[in-house]
């Protein structure tokens, strides 16, 4: 807080926890978590952070702060949704937009389609495959069901 206060002319910003029961929360936590990069990344480097015991969570959370791959992924992947986070907004709003939903479905289109080269990116998006692929199989299996499924 003291370092987002310092980068935010005086205004503390916090991090977001995305709720289980939204599913926009998740990416709007990734939009302030690009918007206090520099302050998450300063405090890492501080000596009264340093003293802290880490455990194995904290540690690749530092580790992921660190990572300018991390960054960019986190970037590109909230590029091609925003547009989309404004659409369910205005749509979920108790204010009249109903001409605004056109706009925004195509305005994430193009968002989307922008982004297709950098998700094909095997130095941004390869390394999570490596890492955990079967649950990224299990994952795309519950989406898209199984190759057994459709014999």
């Amino acid at each position: 807080m003291e370092q987002t206060s310092l980068r935010s002319k005086g205004r503390k910003v916090g991090l977001l926890q995305g709720a289980t029961t939204r599913f926009a929360t998740w990416f709007y936590a990734m939009v302030r978590l690009l918007r206090v990069k520099e302050a998450l990344i300063a405090t890492i480097h501080q000596l009264k952070f340093r003293d802290l015991s880490l455990n194995d969570r904290d540690r690749l959370a530092v580790f992921d702060l660190k990572d300018e791959v991390f960054w960019k992924g986190m970037y590109t992947l909230t590029r091609a949704v925003f547009p989309g986070l404004i659409l369910l907004r205005t749509a979920d709003s108790n204010t009249p937009g109903m001409d605004l939903l056109e706009y925004y479905k195509n305005r994430t289109s193009v968002a989307i389609l922008r982004s297709v080269a950098l998700f094909d990116d095997q130095s941004l998006f390869g390394q999570l495959k490596e890492k955990d692929a079967s649950g990224l199989l299990a994952e795309e299996d519950e989406v898209f069901g199984s190759v057994e499924e459709e014999r």
